[in-house]
């Protein structure tokens, strides 16, 4: 069973594509955003793999934390309509944080000040929520954009558990947490009583810390905190708007899993995660598995007519030939059949959830062109008609 993914590329705003590592979700997202393209639609990939395999795929020189556009060029005569376009981009996660303290500190000074502070740059990817708030603060960001039809996002790669789901909540939990409301309180920085409000025990603490460190810690922690109280409710109010994007009618998700058992069953842990979450699952792609062409019969190495007609086929081959030939294909049939049985579960529960079943067969190479991403391009959306 193969779905058809055009409609999901033309009604949705941002795909989110996840999946485990291992199984292609980087050429799986690169690919959505080129069937877009090629629907006529202004595409952008956003990915948090720092390998350069995107960009050699994309035949860009690098990825940075700003759009590339492709040679429309070579989207035109990979299908594409003259008036589209596909960009894609490398999340740099520091620098993605770096810009929301720039969003919300009130003066230049004082974003000068944080970006500076040595406990910022210690613990900014801690509050950035990890990779995965980025990723979506990110997003959020570019969605702003008024000439982009489609985002789509290739989330970080998780064998545990879909953390990006709960990035927003653990930004929003640490700001609204005991120990932040404490140490930020407005008490704090309007009367400038610096450690005085600690407790004997905990100044003595941080100041055995400063001491081992050998650095002003207390200084500088002091100055951080009093540089962010105020900033704590913009960053809040943007977590907030972080998951209603994520989880908005705008939204969908593509899964994305190899044909193995291990790949199959962390899927389907994914799939319950996800529909638990309230995330809007709107297609399972199942990435690099083994097909037999369905117009052809089995091979039947032990069948004398199909030994003579495969030898005759070869020329000057031998029955002998034939018959090996014959038995290598059988052979290849059962490593199909063997992905068949593997994921026949997993496609049974995601059609039955309401999702499109996209199969992407294994090619006789890796992806690493354009040419290559339009291959699986075809494959997620087999009718693609471009100009239409």
């Amino acid at each position: 069973m193969s779905g058809d993914l055009h409609r999901l590329l033309a009604e949705r705003r941002i795909v989110v594509c996840v999946g485990t590592g291992g199984v292609g979700k980087t050429t799986v997202a690169a690919a959505l955003a080129l069937a877009a393209a090629r629907q006529g639609q202004r595409s952008l990939v956003v990915t948090i793999d720092p390998a350069r395999r995107l960009a050699d795929a994309l035949g860009l020189a690098e990825l940075g934390n700003e759009p590339h556009a492709l040679p429309s060029d070579r989207l035109v005569a990979l299908g594409a309509a003259p008036d589209a376009r596909m960009e894609a981009m490398m999340l740099d996660m520091k620098r993605t944080f770096d810009d929301l303290v720039q969003r919300f500190a009130p003066d230049e000074a004082s974003v000068e000040r944080i970006l500076a502070n040595p406990i910022y740059q210690h613990v900014s990817d801690a509050l950035a929520g990890s990779a995965e708030y980025s990723a979506m603060e990110k997003v959020y960001e570019l969605s702003e954009r008024e000439d982009l039809d489609l985002i789509v996002l290739d989330t970080p790669p998780s064998q545990h558990a879909l953390d990006f789901l709960e990035a927003p909540e653990r930004l929003i939990g640490f700001l609204e947490s005991r120990v932040v409301q404490v140490l930020v309180h407005p008490a704090f920085a309007g009367a400038r009583l610096g450690f005085r409000l600690f407790q004997r025990g905990v100044q003595q603490a941080l100041r055995l810390i400063e001491r081992v460190s050998g650095m002003g810690f207390l200084e500088d922690l002091s100055e951080f905190l009093l540089s962010i109280e105020g900033m704590s409710e913009g960053f809040r109010e943007r977590a907030l708007s972080v998951r209603e994007l994520l989880f908005g009618s705008g939204s969908a998700f593509v899964l994305a899993a190899g044909p193995t058992v291990e790949s199959v069953a962390m899927a389907d842990g994914f799939l319950d995660r996800l529909v638990e979450s309230g995330a809007d699952v709107r297609a399972l792609v199942l990435n690099r598995v083994r097909v037999w062409p369905e117009s052809e019969a089995l091979p039947d190495p032990d069948s004398p007519a199909a030994v003579a007609a495969l030898a005759d086929a070869l020329g000057d081959a031998s029955d002998e030939a034939a018959v090996a030939a014959l038995r290598a294909a059988r052979s290849y049939v059962g490593l199909v059949q063997q992905d068949a049985m593997a994921t026949e579960k997993l496609r049974g529960r995601a059609a039955q959830s309401g999702c499109e079943v996209c199969v992407v067969p294994e090619f006789s190479r890796d992806v690493h062109d354009l040419d290559g991403l339009a291959r699986v391009a075809s494959h997620l959306c087999p009718n693609d008609r471009p100009n239409d």
